[in-house]
C-alpha cells in the first residue's frame, strides 16, 4: 500500500514538472517569451544557439535573454562575444521587436568594436528599402545611433534619401538622424543639414513637424528666418503637436515674435491722443488704464496659447506665462488667467518634482510686479511634505509679496516656521522673510527684534543663533536710534550666551563697532567684556574685537576734538582708559597665530601712532550697507541678469526666463515676411488607395448610385479616374456600382398541382398516414418554401375534414 503511494506521488510529480516545463514551452510560442522559469534555464552555449537559429521564436527568445542580462549589468556573462551573432539578425529576421533588441544591442557595444559593426551597416542599409515603414524607421536609427565617424557620410546620405519617404514615422526618424548627426559633427555639416531641415519644416504631416521643431531649436535656434512661411500654420496647429514639441515651438515663436512682429501699442483711456509701444520695462507703464492692440499675427499666437492653457505638461503652461509675460502688456497678462493656472499647479501633489521650475517662474513674476500673484498668498505657505527646494522658493515668494495689507498675516506664519521646522535653510530663509517684514515700519521692526531675543534665549542651537544675530543686525542698521535697548540685551547675550558660536559673537561685536557713532557710552564696556579671553576666542571674534578697539579709539578721538580741544597736544594716550584698551587689544593681536590678524593690529597701531587721525576715521567710520543676504522690498524695473542673482535662482533657470530685447522697430516690419509658404504633401508616394479620399460629400455618394451608363459621362466620373505611379489607370467605383455589375444568378420556376383525393381510409388509418407523413417531413432536407407548403397543406387537410389536398412541386429549367 505505501509502495503504490509513493509510485502515485511521483508520478505526479513528475505530471507536475511536464506541465510547468509544457506551460513555459507554450507561453513562449504564444508570444511572453521572457517567461522566468524558461529564461532561467538558457545556458551561454544555448544562448548562441538561439541566437543563430532559423526559428523566430527561438531568436526572439535569445535577444530578450541578451536584453535581461543587459539590463541586469550581469557579469557573468560577456555580451560582447556575442556581438557577431546578434547583429546577424539584422538583415536575418523579419521580426520588428528583434530588430528593436539589436538596435539596443548595438547601441551599447558599436563604439567597443567598430569593425564588426561596419560589417552590420549593409544590412541596415537594406532594412532602408523594406516594405514596413517601422523597419526604415528602426534601421535609420540604428545607423545615427553608431558613432563612428567613418559611417558619418553613409548616414547623410541615408538621410537625404529617406527625407522623402512617404511613411511619416521615417521622416521623423530622419529628423532625429539629423540631430544626433549636428551633435557629433557640429559645424562641419550645418551646410547639409539646413536645406534638409527647410523639407521638414515644410511637411505637411504634424508629427513630422513636431520632430523638425525639435531640431530647428536644438541645432539653429537662431535661424528664426526659418520660421516666415509657417507661422500662422504653426499658430493653427500648435495644440495638434507633441507635447515636447509645444514648449520649444512655443519659445521659437516667442523669439520671433520679439525679432519680426511688432510691438503692442498702448493707449492711454483717458486721452487717445497718448499712445505708445510696450516698453522693455514689464511695469514701466505711463498709463494708469490703456488700451491694447496687437498686431494681427502676434494676436494669433497669443490667442493660440491662451486655449492652451489646460494643458496636462507643466512646461507647457510655464512656457506659454512667459511668452504672455514678454509679449503682453501687465493688464493682458493677468486677463489671461495664466497666473491662476501657475498658483493651482504649486498645490497639486503629482506635481511636486516640477514645482521647483514653477515656483522660480512665479518668484520673478512676483519680483518684477507683485500684484500678479498677491490674491494667491495662501497657495504659498508651507506644508509638511515641501521638500527643502520648495519650501525655499515659496517663503521668498511670500517675502516678495509682502505689503501692509497682508503683513499682518504673513508675520505669524513665518514665526511658525521658524520655531517649528528643523531644517536650517529653511529657518534661513523665513528669518530672511521676517526681516523684510520689519523694513514696512519702525513697529515692525521693534517687534520682531524683540522676538528674535528671546528666540535666542530659548534655543541652544548655534545655527539658529547665527542666524538670529544675522537678522537683529539687519534690523538695528535700518533703524538704528531706536535699539539701544537691543545693544543691552545683545551686551547680556555676550556674557551668558555660551553657545553662541564664532561667527555669532563675531556679528554681534561688528554690531557694536558700527554702533559706537550712534551711542558711544556702551560700547567701551563690551570691549572690556571681551578682551580677557581674546586668545580664546575664535579667529572670526578676535579679527572683529581688534576692528571693535580701533572704532572706538577712533571714534574717541573725535568726540574729544568736538569738545574744541587740540587732539595733538590735549589727547593723553596714557590717561585715557579707552586709548589703553585699545593698546592692550594691539599687543594681544600682535602675537596672533593668524597673519591677517597681526597685521591689521599693525595697521591700526602705526595709524594712531603716527597721528593719522583722519585716515583712520575715514577707513573705520564709514557707514556700511545692510547685509546682503537679506532681501529688500526694491522691484527691479525689468528683467536682468542682476536680479535674476539676486533671487537666488538656478543656473539653467536664469538662462531661460532671461528675456531677449525688441530687435526692430515698427517701421522695419512688413507682414509680407509671413506669406505661407507650400508646404510638402509626400501622400502621393503611397502606392495604397481608398474610395474615400475620391468620394467626398453627399454630392458624390449621390452620384455613385446612378446607372453604369450614365455614369462615365458625368464630369464625376472623370474625377473618379486614379493613376498610379507607373502610370497605368483605374476606374474607381463605389461598392453600389461593384456589385451592380455581378450578374443575378438564374432562379427555376416552380409549378405547383393541386390533387385531390377522397377519404376511403378510417380514421386510424388516416392518423396513420399523417403521423408518418410528419415524421418523413422531419427527415428530409428539402429547403425553406417546401417547409412552409407542408405546414399549409396541414392546415388545409385539417379544414377539409374527408378530403386532402397535395402539392405538387415541380421544377422546370428556364
Amino acid at each position: 500500500m505505501v509502495d503504490s503511494i509513493a509510485r502515485i506521488t511521483s508520478a505526479l510529480e513528475s505530471a507536475r514538472e511536464l506541465t510547468l516545463e509544457a506551460a513555459a514551452v507554450a507561453s513562449s510560442r504564444f508570444g511572453e517569451t521572457s517567461y522566468h522559469r524558461y529564461s532561467q534555464h538558457i545556458t551561454p552555449e544555448g544562448l548562441r544557439s538561439l541566437l543563430n537559429s532559423r526559428n523566430d521564436r527561438e531568436v526572439r527568445d535569445g535577444m530578450k535573454k541578451v536584453a535581461s542580462l543587459l539590463a541586469s549589468d550581469s557579469e557573468n556573462v560577456d555580451l560582447e562575444s556575442y556581438f557577431a551573432d546578434v547583429v546577424k539578425n539584422i538583415g536575418s529576421s523579419t521580426d520588428i521587436k528583434v530588430k528593436r533588441l539589436v538596435s539596443i544591442y548595438l547601441l551599447r557595444y558599436a563604439e567597443k568594436q567598430p569593425n564588426l559593426a561596419l560589417l552590420a551597416v549593409n544590412s541596415i542599409q537594406k532594412s532602408l528599402a523594406d516594405s514596413d515603414p517601422q523597419s526604415r524607421a528602426l534601421a535609420l536609427k540604428m545607423l545615427s545611433d553608431i558613432k563612428i565617424p567613418s559611417l558619418y557620410p553613409i548616414v547623410l546620405h541615408s538621410v537625404k534619401k529617406a527625407i522623402t519617404d512617404s511613411a511619416p514615422e521615417v521622416r521623423c526618424s530622419v529628423s532625429f538622424a539629423l540631430l544626433k548627426l549636428f551633435r557629433e559633427q557640429g559645424e562641419h555639416v550645418v551646410e547639409e543639414i539646413s536645406p534638409l531641415l527647410k523639407d521638414l519644416l515644410a511637411d505637411s504631416d504634424i508629427t513630422v513637424v513636431s520632430s523638425a521643431i525639435v531640431l530647428l531649436k536644438e541645432a539653429f535656434p537662431d535661424s528664426l528666418e526659418l520660421l516666415h512661411g509657417h507661422f500662422r500654420r504653426y499658430c493653427d496647429i500648435l495644440p495638434q503637436i507633441t507635447q515636447s514639441s509645444q514648449v520649444y515651438l512655443i519659445d521659437l515663436l516667442t523669439e520671433y515674435c520679439k525679432k519680426y512682429v511688432p510691438r503692442p501699442v498702448l493707449t492711454d483711456s483717458c486721452d487717445s491722443s497718448q499712445t505708445q509701444i510696450l516698453p522693455e520695462a514689464f511695469n514701466a507703464i505711463p498709463f494708469a488704464t490703456y488700451d491694447v492692440t496687437f498686431d494681427p499675427d502676434m494676436e494669433l499666437f497669443l490667442q493660440a496659447i491662451r486655449q492652451m492653457l489646460h494643458s496636462p505638461n507643466p512646461a507647457v503652461i510655464v512656457s506659454i506665462s512667459k511668452a504672455l509675460f514678454e509679449l503682453s502688456p501687465p493688464v493682458s497678462f493677468k486677463n489671461s488667467k495664466v497666473t491662476e493656472v501657475l498658483a493651482k499647479l504649486v498645490s497639486v501633489p503629482s506635481l511636486a518634482n516640477d514645482n521647483g521650475i514653477i515656483l522660480q517662474c512665479i518668484l520673478m513674476y512676483c519680483a518684477v510686479d507683485p500684484t500678479t500673484f498677491s490674491m494667491f498668498l495662501k497657495k504659498f505657505f508651507l506644508f509638511p511634505s515641501d521638500d527643502t527646494p520648495t519650501a525655499i522658493y515659496k517663503l521668498k515668494i511670500i517675502a516678495a509679496l509682502i505689503n501692509h495689507s497682508n503683513v499682518k498675516q504673513i508675520v505669524p506664519e513665518l514665526k511658525y516656521y521658524i520655531l517649528s521646522d528643523q531644517r536650517p535653510s529653511v529657518v534661513q530663509e523665513a528669518l530672511n522673510s521676517l526681516a523684510v517684514c520689519g523694513q514696512l515700519s519702525q513697529s515692525l521692526s521693534l517687534h520682531i527684534t524683540k522676538w528674535l531675543l528671546a528666540g535666542m534665549a530659548n534655543t541652544d542651537k548655534s545655527s539658529t543663533l547665527e542666524a538670529y544675530v544675522s537678522f537683529i543686525r539687519f534690523l538695528i542698521q535700518e533703524y538704528p536710534s531706536q535699539h539701544l535697548g537691543t545693544m543691552i540685551h545683545l551686551i547680556k547675550a555676550l556674557r551668558t550666551e555660551s553657545s553662541l558660536s564664532g561667527s555669532a559673537k563675531a556679528g554681534i561685536i561688528w554690531l557694536f563697532g558700527e554702533f559706537t557713532t550712534i551711542n558711544f557710552s556702551i560700547c567701551p564696556d563690551v570691549l572690556r567684556i571681551i578682551t580677557p579671553s581674546f586668545s580664546a576666542e575664535s579667529r572670526e571674534t578676535r579679527l572683529q574685537t581688534v576692528l571693535l578697539a580701533a572704532k572706538i579709539l577712533s571714534c574717541d578721538l573725535e568726540n574729544f576734538k568736538a569738545k574744541g580741544e587740540s587732539v595733538d597736544e590735549e589727547y593723553e594716550f596714557e590717561n585715557s582708559r579707552v586709548a589703553q584698551l585699545a593698546q592692550a587689544v594691539f599687543y594681544l593681536a600682535k602675537f596672533d597665530d593668524d597673519f591677517d590678524i597681526r597685521d591689521r593690529a599693525r595697521l591700526f597701531s602705526s595709524l594712531f601712532d603716527k597721528q593719522k587721525f583722519e585716515v583712520a576715521s575715514l577707513l573705520l567710520q564709514a557707514p556700511k550697507p545692510a547685509p546682503i543676504c537679506c532681501m529688500t522690498l526694491d522691484i527691479p524695473t525689468k528683467v536682468d541678469a542682476a536680479s535674476m542673482a539676486r533671487l537666488g535662482l538656478d543656473h539653467d533657470m536664469e538662462d531661460y526666463l532671461l528675456s531677449s530685447p525688441w530687435e526692430c522697430e515698427q517701421s522695419d516690419i512688413s507682414a509680407e515676411l509671413r506669406k505661407p509658404a507650400d508646404l510638402k504633401d509626400y501622400d502621393r508616394f503611397k502606392t495604397s488607395f481608398s474610395s474615400a479620399s475620391f468620394f467626398n460629400g453627399n454630392s458624390n455618394r449621390d452620384s455613385a448610385h446612378g446607372k453604369a451608363d450614365n455614369t462615365s459621362n458625368t464630369p464625376a466620373a472623370s474625377s473618379r479616374v486614379f493613376t498610379s505611379s507607373v502610370g497605368k489607370k483605374y476606374q474607381l467605383q463605389s461598392l453600389d456600382e461593384f456589385f451592380s455589375e455581378i450578374p443575378s444568378r438564374p432562379r427555376n420556376s416552380v409549378r405547383k398541382v393541386m390533387v385531390e383525393e377522397d377519404s376511403t381510409t378510417t380514421e386510424e388509418d388516416t392518423s396513420e398516414e399523417s403521423t408518418s407523413g410528419e415524421e418523413s417531413s422531419e427527415n428530409s432536407t428539402s429547403d425553406e418554401d417546401s417547409s412552409e407548403d407542408s405546414s399549409s397543406e396541414e392546415e388545409e387537410e385539417n379544414s377539409m375534414g374527408s378530403k386532402s389536398l397535395h402539392v405538387l412541386e415541380v421544377s422546370e429549367s428556364l
